[in-house]
Order: structure tokens, then sequence, then C-alpha cells
């Protein structure tokens, strides 16, 4: 069967004050108390010189440490949340009970407009602390000594009656609470317009960061765009130059070939003649009769023309080295120069930037010289 909220309530209810646990703490009991209320139980067994715990009364020679008690903390501040506001009635109206304005923490309890009046026309209420109608009136009154909590400790940074100025709290630096909460909530004032302040000068960044985003990301694009075509043509360029190049080499290949092969068809013409020529010779040199040498030479009538159209050309060796030489240079060349340019052009590219810095470290520089950036 579920537990009641009542029953759940009860359990973390602190066992010194009797209310909700407040900044809840675990002993090494395994009891919880609000951290204040087992504070002030322990400065006063500080006198007795023995710590006990006002649950089940085990006692310690030292005086423990606390630590908070982080899932009961949890538990309470999910239950604030979920727990509706209550509205304060009077505790004096009978029947029908009436919305309570103000909580006198004398009487422990809250009026109405109607039945607050005594406190303000009766002299026997003079001295009562009237506050704004508050549904948990015990919180502002001292469980010791049962007074208002209107005077605030700076030592322990919390609030106390006016017989703690005279015990635990002998000493210490006091002044009266609602001074020092006004003083706290004009500074307060002060920084809730400093957060406002940064808050609209933040978001005012933020928009400008998110326009200077999209702004960079299409100024990006547009560069890669621009890049891509650039190099296209640059490429396109290189390759007209490839082609006419080949071209070059292909027509003087022809040409010089075409003119070489004529030059040895002749030559192999007039070879061939010279031959011709040559076979009329053979009988006049092996015969021995002069009559008839001189018969035979004036019968043959030797073709003294024959002779090579031009038999003095020189024949060259030379290849197409020097051109493959002169297209290294022109690669060197062009290597050296992309390589100062692409420095330049990386520089660039790191130089556009949505925050600019002031200044490149020396090792960004020497990324960018490098060219890895």
């Amino acid at each position: 069967m579920a537990e009641s909220p009542f029953h759940t309530q009860n359990h973390l209810k602190c066992p010194i004050c009797l209310t909700l646990l407040k900044n809840p703490v675990t002993t090494s009991c395994g009891h919880s108390f609000c951290m204040d209320c087992i504070k002030r139980c322990w400065d006063v067994d500080f006198y007795r010189g023995v710590y006990s715990c006002p649950t089940c009364r085990t006692t310690f020679n030292q005086r423990p440490a606390l630590s908070r008690s982080t899932v009961l903390a949890d538990i309470l501040e999910g239950m604030k949340q979920k727990a509706p506001a209550r509205p304060v009635t009077c505790d004096v109206c009978k029947g029908i009970k009436v919305k309570a304005i103000q909580s006198c923490l004398v009487c422990m309890a809250s009026y109405c407009q109607a039945h607050v009046r005594p406190h303000y026309e009766s002299k026997a209420f003079k001295k009562h602390k009237l506050v704004k109608a508050s549904p948990n009136l015990q919180h502002q009154i001292c469980p010791h000594h049962h007074k208002a909590l209107e005077v605030y400790c700076y030592n322990d940074q919390k609030c106390i009656c006016v017989v703690c100025m005279g015990n635990q709290h002998s000493g210490h630096k006091t002044v009266s609470a609602a001074a020092e909460m006004a003083k706290k909530q004009e500074e307060l004032k002060i920084k809730k317009r400093d957060f406002i302040q940064k808050t609209t000068d933040w978001k005012k960044e933020v928009h400008q960061c998110k326009k200077a985003v999209i702004s960079f990301k299409r100024s990006a694009q547009a560069a890669v765009e621009n890049s891509d075509r650039i190099f296209t043509e640059i490429i396109r360029s290189i390759q007209n130059i490839q082609a006419e190049v080949r071209e070059k080499i292909r027509a003087q290949e022809n040409k010089e070939v075409r003119d070489a092969e004529s030059h040895i068809q002749r030559l192999e013409e007039d070879i061939v003649k010279l031959q011709k020529e040559n076979s009329k010779v053979e009988p006049l040199l092996c015969t021995e009769n002069h009559v008839y040498f001189f018969k035979l030479q004036k019968y043959y009538c030797f073709y003294s023309g024959v002779v090579p159209y031009n038999s003095s050309r020189d024949v060259n060796t030379l290849t197409f080295q020097r051109v493959t030489q002169s297209l290294s240079e022109l690669k060197s060349q062009l290597d050296e120069v992309c390589e100062e340019h692409m420095r330049e052009i990386l520089y660039e590219v790191a130089d556009v930037q949505i925050f600019q810095d002031d200044d490149l470290s020396e090792e960004e520089e020497e990324v960018v010289d490098a060219g890895l950036w």
C-alpha cells in the first residue's frame, strides 16, 4: 500500500524545529536535521563537552563533521516545486477564513485586515513585530529563545535574535536584519541591472555572430567556386599549351622526316645511275688492246653529269632533348610561381576570420609560410 503524503512529510521533518528539513544534513547515526538546528544544538553541547544526537541520544566525544544529504535536498526541492502555494488565512476568523494580510512574530499568528487593527490601535501590541502574511512564521522565530530573528550576524552569515547576540554570538559583528536586507537588495538590484545589460549585449553579439557566420559561409562558398573556376581556366590554358607544343613537335617531325626521305630517295636514284656507269667502265679496265680500248670508250660515251643533287648536305644527329629540358625549366618556374602565390593565398585565407586576432603567433606564421595552413 502506498504511503500517504502526510506520513511521508513527517519523515521529512526536522526532529528539532518540527518543520520540513532545510539544508538537510545526516549524522553518522543515520538521523537527519536542518543544518542550522543541529549546529545550534551542538553549540549548546559544546559547554558540556559531549555531543549527542537529539533523536537517539548517541554520544560523540568530538563534534561530528556534517555532510549535506543530497537525496533529501532533491526530494524537498521537488516537493516545493510541486506543492501549490496556499493563501495564508486569518487565525482569528470563525467559520469562513479570510485571507490574512499581516503576521505577528510575537503572537505567532496571522490576521486579516479587520483582526489586525488592534495591533495598530492598542498600546498592548505596540512592541509586537508585524510582517507580511507568511505561512511559515516559525522560520522567523528563534527556536531557542522564541524571539524574532531580526538581527543579522556577519560572522555566521545568518539571522539571530537579540538574546543570541549576548550568548553564542557574543562579540560577533551584527546589524539589523532589515537594514542588511535592504542593503543586499540594493546590491542585488545593481547586479540585476548588470545581468540585464550583459544579457542584452550578449544577445546582440549572438545575433551579430549568427549574421557573421551566414555571411562567412556564403563568402567561403563563393571563394571555393571562384577558385575552382580559376584553377579550371589555368588547367585549360596549360592543356592548350600542351596541345600546341605537341602539334609543333609533330609538325617539325613530319617536315624533317619528309625532307630526309626525299633526300634519301634522290641519293638512291643517283646510286643506281652511278652503278650503271660503273658497269661500263669494267670492260675497259679488263682489255689489253689499246685500239679496242679507245673504240669502246668512244662507243660508251660515259655520263659525266651523274652527281648527287646535294651530296654536300650534313646530317645532324640532334634530338628533341633540348625541348624536354626547356619544358622542365618551364615546370620549375611554374612551381616557383605557384609556391610563391600559394603562400600569399594561404596567408590571405588564414586572415579571413570572424573574430579577428590582433597578430598571428610565430607558430602560426611558420605554418602559413610552410603552406600547411
